[in-house]
């Protein structure tokens, strides 16, 4: 392994035998490093391992060698040449440490390095060798939980690389029939849910679902669902609120009964703004707290004198002998 110019003619850019990510997954280069590249050239040099007299693999550092190339016209680079006697496990794991140098690895990423790996390691000297690298316990089983991942249509992997579906989710998601899950996918997406209402929309769906002896998809496709997404004048926050709000009326509804009676109570009640009247815990008492701001201690007293003869007097205590 030694710094030697390589000409950019000479590197097979199809070549994504040590590509972190599945071919269907593209990166944005960033104009940042762009613009770092044009000003001063590539200071941290990229690796490639020879195929040939003439022909080089890219192991880390496509973006920078592209730049270089596309839009720097250049015809050579400076790069750490790894001969070919590297071996293919050595040359993944050597991929592996630079590309820990920057940001941790996506899920995808990790699991594309997984799927990888494996064709030159087995999964306990994977686990052993490589695991503790991303801050995880050297556990087979995380292994092939995250393979399961790449067998996910490539919406929802790249999805889940960009960071628009939650990992936990995606997994739920990966257990559902293909219909179903393209129909939380799609919900999601087009909603750019939070992590919490992603999972909220995932188990109440399938709750849902189980409850009312539908599929996922039809629960989703109804009526009421649709009326909430193709509302024409509400945003893409208040839809969102409008469908959490439904999925919770749905799910609880005794609960949404008692909130919507609460409402029309206080409502006819005409309170003032200085006063809040709150129900119990999931309305589990009857009972309630009113609230009532005072600007200052002589108000309150004012207040207090008109009302305090509504409340019942405390027992007066016992005098001991």
């Amino acid at each position: 392994m030694h710094i030697s110019r390589i000409t950019l003619r000479h590197i097979d850019f199809a070549d994504d035998t040590y590509a972190l990510l599945p071919p269907y997954c593209t990166e944005e280069i960033p104009s940042s490093l762009v613009d770092s590249i044009k000003r001063y050239g590539i200071l941290h040099p990229p690796i490639v391992k020879e195929k040939s007299a003439a022909s080089f693999v890219i192991v880390a550092g496509r973006k920078r060698l592209r730049i270089a190339m596309e839009q720097c016209a250049g015809v050579t680079c400076d790069c750490i040449k790894l001969t070919e006697k590297t071996s293919e496990a050595e040359t993944l794991g050597l991929c592996l440490e630079e590309r820990l140098l920057g940001k941790p690895l996506s899920p995808v990423e990790r699991a594309t390095f997984f799927l990888k790996a494996l064709q030159w390691l087995d999964e306990k000297q994977l686990a052993e060798n490589h695991l503790p690298l991303m801050q995880l316990s050297p556990s087979v089983y995380l292994i092939q939980r995250d393979l399961k991942l790449l067998e996910l249509e490539e919406p929802l992997v790249i999805a889940v690389h960009e960071q628009h579906l939650e990992e936990k989710v995606a997994f739920e998601l990966s257990k559902l029939s293909f219909s179903d899950r393209m129909a939380l996918f799609e919900m999601i997406n087009n909603l750019r849910l939070s992590v919490g209402n992603q999972k909220k929309l995932v188990v109440t769906s399938r709750e849902l679902s189980a409850r009312k002896s539908i599929t996922i998809c039809e629960l989703l496709s109804g009526t009421e669902v649709a009326a909430i997404i193709n509302h024409p004048e509400a945003n893409v926050p208040q839809k969102t609120a409008n469908l959490m709000k439904w999925l919770s009326s749905q799910r609880f509804p005794r609960f949404s009964e008692a909130e919507k009676n609460f409402h029309q109570f206080t409502a006819g009640l005409a309170l003032p703004t200085e006063a809040r009247l709150e129900h119990s815990l999931s309305f589990e008492k009857n009972e309630l707290l009113l609230t009532l701001s005072c600007a200052d201690r002589p108000h309150f007293t004012q207040i207090w004198e008109r009302i305090k003869d509504l409340f019942p007097a405390k027992p007066a205590k016992e005098s001991r002998p």
